[in-house]
């Protein structure tokens, strides 16, 4: 039974291992152009596949396994189709523009079957249909109907993630193949049919389906699937390798790091580190307010410096922040590692300091005339200077401005003494701090009788 091929793209992007499995569902692979269908993460699940644009939903049979947003095709009778007609979506482009299309898959096989089966109806193989991505002998096959196939020049490896498919470009009358973004063969004469266009039959995809007309058996297929993005237009080249390198990178995640190690922790600074994680190009590291979740800054590190320690600077004395790190990937072969687990650390409190001097910093005073006794502080706060122990009077918790306080003192005495003076920060996580003046030598007055 002849069956043509529709014009649409269809990007099947298959992930990771289930247990790695982890992508946002917050927009498409591409936006330019953007999917006409797409399934993927949480819209895969036991009850079938929910298309992230709203457009076509998809239904399984014969119940494959699904496990974190990866279903796993038998080989032997479990598929899935998607559920409405999908022709009015195509015809509505007019003339030529609906005969354009461009599939692609990243898929994890594991024997020979198809993987992307273009259908009349609900049901495989019944009306016409036509296998239009299959893998035959080991080989990957492609076509759109009723050309003939093209087969891959690329092998590709069983049981592991291969980013597959073809764009098909009407009015160059070109179907293109590729495999992880490389081209794979091309066939320049193929001039598509489209019976679901001259209103003689419906359109459905089947993912897995047995087909009898086929590129190769026409078996269930027998792989994983992660994702499958349907487009209207064909991609260029260019598309294909911003599909292939958005789809491994945020399908390959990296190790996720353990919690970082925190050490020469200060009342300002402290220092990072973590295990390297395989094939992290850099790392970034992330300083959280003691929620753990209020971001405060980033800082990148390097593969080798991952392990050697990285130093924030700027903290707050006295305070608890949460430290997390995250493995960044290259953005082809490996995505960004899920952030991982954090440490909790408080900074030290701060330490100030203070120093005392006479008014024109000198070291000489006059007995009881008035000078003035100036502390000059690192930090805010109030000072009180002392004499033998005791607070000298009017000299009681001055508060600094521009770094100093000051009191006009009359000595009370003859000879050599010091004045000592202690600060209180006033704010919170400083320690306080105290100085003694330098050797002060009090003279009588000139006219003491």
């Amino acid at each position: 039974m002849r069956r043509l091929a529709i014009t649409f793209a269809s990007v099947l992007l298959l992930t990771l291992l289930p247990s790695q499995f982890d992508v946002s569902e917050a927009a498409p692979i591409l936006t330019n152009p953007t999917p006409l269908v797409e399934y993927r993460g949480s819209g895969i699940s036991s009850s079938g596949m929910t298309d992230s644009t709203g457009l076509m939903n998809a239904s399984f049979y014969n119940s494959p396994s699904v496990s974190n947003g990866v279903v796993t095709f038998n080989g032997s009778n479990q598929y899935a189709i998607t559920n409405s007609n999908l022709s009015g979506s195509f015809s509505s482009l007019g003339a030529g523009l609906e005969r354009n299309v461009s599939i692609f898959v990243y898929i994890y096989p594991m024997a020979d079957g198809t993987i992307v089966d273009e259908l009349s109806s609900t049901t495989q193989s019944v009306g016409w249909h036509d296998t239009q991505i299959e893998l035959a002998g080991g080989t990957l096959k492609f076509r759109v109907w009723s050309c003939s196939g093209v087969s891959s020049s690329i092998p590709i490896t069983l049981n592991t993630w291969n980013y597959v498919g073809f764009t098909y470009n009407y009015s160059t009358t070109t179907l293109t193949a590729y495999v992880n973004g490389t081209q794979a063969g091309q066939n320049t004469s193929c001039s598509r049919q489209t019976p679901w266009n001259d209103g003689s039959s419906s359109l459905f995809y089947g993912l897995g389906t047995s087909s009898t007309t086929n590129l190769g058996s026409g078996a269930n297929g027998n792989f994983k699937l992660a994702q499958f993005d349907l487009f209207s237009t064909p991609l260029t080249s260019s598309q294909v390798t911003s599909a292939y390198n958005a789809t491994t990178s945020n399908f390959n995640p990296l190790a996720t790091p353990s919690a970082p190690t925190v050490t020469a922790i200060g009342a300002t600074t402290a220092t990072v580190a973590d295990t390297a994680v395989a094939n992290a190009s850099s790392y970034l590291i992330s300083r959280f307010a003691n929620d753990g979740t209020t971001l405060l800054e980033t800082k990148t590190a390097t593969s080798a410096a991952i392990a050697t320690g990285t130093t924030f600077t700027g903290l707050s004395p006295s305070s608890t922040y949460v430290m997390k790190v995250t493995a960044i990937g290259d953005g082809v072969n490996y995505g960004n590692s899920a952030l991982g687990a954090g440490t909790t650390f408080t900074t030290a409190n701060g330490a100030t300091s203070l120093t005392l001097a006479l008014s024109g910093g000198g070291t000489t005073a006059t007995y009881r005339q008035s000078i003035l006794l100036i502390a000059s502080v690192s930090n805010p706060g109030y000072v009180t200077f002392y004499f033998k122990g005791r607070r000298i009077p009017g000299c009681i918790k001055i508060l600094s401005t521009a770094g100093a306080a000051t009191c006009n003192w009359k000595p009370s005495v003859h000879g050599q003494i010091y004045i000592t003076a202690q600060l209180n920060p006033t704010g919170a996580g400083y320690n306080p701090s105290s100085s003694t003046s330098p050797l002060l030598t009090i003279n009588a007055r000139a006219n003491t009788r």
